[in-house]
């Protein structure tokens, strides 16, 4: 978030500004001025930190090569077009930034400029404030539009959800200051009475310093609670369903796939009751006869021939599934809405190689997610495959009851003969999932990471900029008798507020996503989060901000009080 430190900075040399209108600098040169600095500032930053970018890339593809996610001759293509547009997009975020800033201080009369950096101004813009109100409402729509979606268009749409509620608050910010400097000021006042009382008038008064700092660490917090439970939200719902789903007892599937004969030959293992293959497919449903498809385009798995039932547990709602002619299908609850189609009727669809057929619905299903929205006999699928020979995803292998040693031995014996193929039990096979759901989120921990540093990073740099331009308000307080102690108190119960507040907002903003999130998955407005993962990304940013906000203070309480009222830099030798 560069354009936010370089808009603190702007705000900050407020009383530098004022003099330099005081002595005739006309409005034009100040912008210019503050232009310029944001220009200098981004050309002095570019060369390390594309540099650094170019390192940070090159880790990623690194660690997604390591993590066999892309393969080890796809490389890094970057050149002067992609580093100068990266460039100029964080100089048009710099202008932006300190373009309102600039501008106001730009247009402050000169006999009024000194009055005006001497109290700043407590007025709250009403455009500003306007446009707030205005996003706040496009989230809560958005939100109720997400609660009534199906999982995955909940889970594609949280970080959306969570970026604009995030613009909403950084729009509403000076009015969140205002409240929090309020309520958590009262609080100070009455927890402690003598440092108390400083830090309600200093909450109160500087509501904007408050909200500065507050909307990045709320940011922080938000992100990364959506970032990291979404998932893990949507991995337990699959594996809930999948428990419910299963009943077959052991599993088969190969790396390259397994070969169409294999259903047969596994059935054929003394004590199998049966075994159902099980390969990927896609159709669309077309709704109409125009020379343009139109239809919900459905992916799905076509099944071999044989008692479904027994080795899967769709929860059909409509209909019967207990196996699936060549010319007839079955869709989810979802699906079936989307094509306005009933058990009994008629579809056509618009299969993977361009061909068409026609089959007949026979049920609707309703545990789908993780498995598919359309579900086909492999008769027809293999019919219209193009490529090579058909191959088995996966084979579904149900036991006879009393009879699962003997079962078990038996897999054993078709593993020795194909070692290429994998038999796998429930957990085994649950383990295997849970493999392949980690390294996924791999990916997911390290982009967290990148942001989070970027956001730790502005972050400190907010509160670093806050406290140390009050260094003169320090001096003056150890001037008319407050001891060092007492303004490190102060400051304590001041960064505190501040993250108290940050953590309130940002914990508001994702618990409105996820419980919104979890009505769409599971259809409860109360999710089932990890205590660990919770505690981490609070107690963790809680303890940034607490760290930043007490080592600063103690640097800003090292200067002298007379060098601090000059503006000088000058340290005392000793800390204590």
């Amino acid at each position: 978030m560069p354009g936010r430190g370089r808009r603190t900075a702007v705000q900050q040399r407020s009383r530098e500004i004022a003099l330099l209108r005081a002595i005739a600098a006309t409005p034009r040169q100040i912008r210019r001025l503050v232009a310029l600095e944001a220009l200098v500032v981004t050309g002095l930053s570019a060369a390390p930190g594309c540099g650094l970018g170019i390192l940070l890339a090159l880790g990623i593809r690194a660690q997604f090569v390591g993590l066999s996610m892309i393969p080890d001759s796809f490389r890094l293509d970057f050149g002067p077009l992609s580093i100068g547009c990266a460039v100029a997009v964080c100089w048009m975020t710099a202008q932006a930034a300190v373009w309102s800033t600039g501008r106001r201080a730009s247009r402050t009369r000169a006999v009024q400029a000194l009055g005006e950096a001497a109290v700043p101004s407590r007025r709250v813009g009403a455009v500003r404030t306007l446009a707030g109100l205005a996003v706040l409402g496009g989230a809560v729509w958005g939100l109720l539009v997400v609660s009534q979606s199906e999982g995955s268009d909940a889970a594609n749409a949280a970080v959306g959800m969570v970026m604009l509620l995030m613009l909403a608050v950084a729009l509403l910010a000076p009015w969140i200051g205002r409240l929090a400097g309020v309520v958590l000021g009262l609080l100070c006042r009455v927890l402690c009475p003598g440092v108390g009382f400083l830090v309600r008038a200093n909450l109160h008064l500087g509501h904007r310093r408050l909200a500065a700092t507050v909307v990045p660490l709320a940011l922080t917090v938000a992100f990364a609670a959506v970032a990291l439970l979404v998932p893990h939200m949507k991995w337990q719902q699959l594996q809930r369903l999948e428990d419910e789903r299963l009943k077959a007892d052991h599993l088969v599937q190969a790396s390259d796939g397994l070969p169409a004969t294999s259903p047969q030959t596994l059935g054929e293992v003394p004590g199998v009751a049966a075994a159902i293959g099980s390969t990927s497919a896609y159709a669309q449903v077309l709704l109409d006869n125009g020379p343009a498809p139109t239809g919900p385009g459905l992916v799905g798995a076509a099944v071999t021939d044989g008692p479904l039932g027994h080795v899967l547990d769709l929860g059909v709602v409509r209909g019967a599934l207990d196996g699936l002619g060549r010319h007839e299908a079955a869709l989810s609850a979802g699906a079936a809405e989307k094509a306005h189609a009933q058990v009994g009727d008629e579809l056509r669809l618009l299969l993977e190689n361009g061909d068409t057929e026609t089959v007949r619905l026979v049920a609707v299903y309703s545990r789908s997610r993780g498995f598919g929205d359309v579900l086909l006999n492999q008769q027809l699928t293999t019919a219209h495959q193009s490529g090579g020979p058909p191959t088995q995803d996966l084979v579904y292998v149900r036991t006879l009851p009393g009879q699962e040693q003997g079962a078990a031995s038996g897999l054993d014996a078709v593993h020795r003969t194909h070692p290429a193929w994998q038999v796998l039990d429930r957990a085994a096979y649950r383990a295997v999932e849970q493999g392949r759901h980690d390294t996924s989120m791999t990916v997911t921990y390290l982009l967290l990471a990148v942001i989070t540093v970027f956001t730790s990073i502005s972050v400190v740099n907010t509160m670093v900029m806050t406290t140390m331009e009050r260094s003169g308000e320090f001096a003056l307080l150890r001037l008319v008798g407050a001891t060092r102690r007492q303004v490190a108190r102060m400051m304590r119960l001041e960064t505190a507020s501040t993250v108290l507040a940050a953590l309130l907002v940002g914990v508001a903003v994702a618990g409105a996503v996820l419980a919104v999130f979890s009505r769409a998955l599971t259809g409860s407005a109360t999710p089932d989060l990890p205590a660990a993962t919770v505690t981490l990304i609070v107690a963790g940013t809680g303890a940034l901000a607490l760290a930043t906000g007490t080592a600063v203070t103690r640097i800003a309480l090292r200067q002298r009080p007379s060098a601090a009222l000059r503006g000088e830099v000058v340290f005392e030798l000793d800390p204590a």
